[in-house]
């Protein structure tokens, strides 16, 4: 079973040279499985309503531990769903963000240098925000929108 322990002095990740990276796991259920895995394919042309990220920071969150300790049910897929960055390139449908936009939101493989997602899953960072806090925010607020909407069946106007 997958546990915690103090990484020894002297290891760790090194991301390698010459191009975009991105976290990746040798095997599930260690962490020392982890890696910096190359992530060219992060540079392909982008498509439809496609954004490229320069990634400032990213959000850990529960799915991505369970996916490092091969505990996730099923393909739990790239690790790091939320991250905030600046927009380095857009794809061709793409109407609500220009480069150089500080952006959060909902995406995979966030744990690199670059990402790539889906505009309608960005938002702006609001002023005054850290990359940090901006990149903590997106699965919260969805998760509590969730419960609140979808499963409380909270309506505008009702109280409790």
């Amino acid at each position: 079973m997958g546990r915690l322990a103090r990484l020894e002095s002297g290891t760790g990740l090194v991301p390698p040279a010459g191009g975009p990276w991105r976290l990746d796991s040798r095997a599930k259920g260690s962490l020392d499985g982890l890696t910096l895995a190359p992530f060219p394919e992060v540079l392909e042309p982008l498509t439809g309503h496609q954004v490229r990220i320069e990634v400032r920071a990213a959000g850990v969150n529960f799915r991505d531990v369970l996916n490092a300790l091969g505990m996730y049910p099923g393909e739990a897929g790239l690790f790091g769903s939320e991250a905030a960055g600046v927009v380095v390139e857009t794809g061709p449908d793409v109407t609500g963000l220009n480069v150089g936009d500080r952006v959060m939101g909902m995406l995979f493989g966030g744990f690199g240098t670059h990402v790539v997602g889906d505009e309608r899953m960005m938002t702006p960072v609001p002023e005054g925000w850290s990359w940090e806090v901006a990149a903590s925010v997106p699965l919260v607020f969805l998760t509590a929108y969730h419960a609140l909407v979808e499963l409380g069946g909270v309506r505008p106007g009702r109280r409790c």
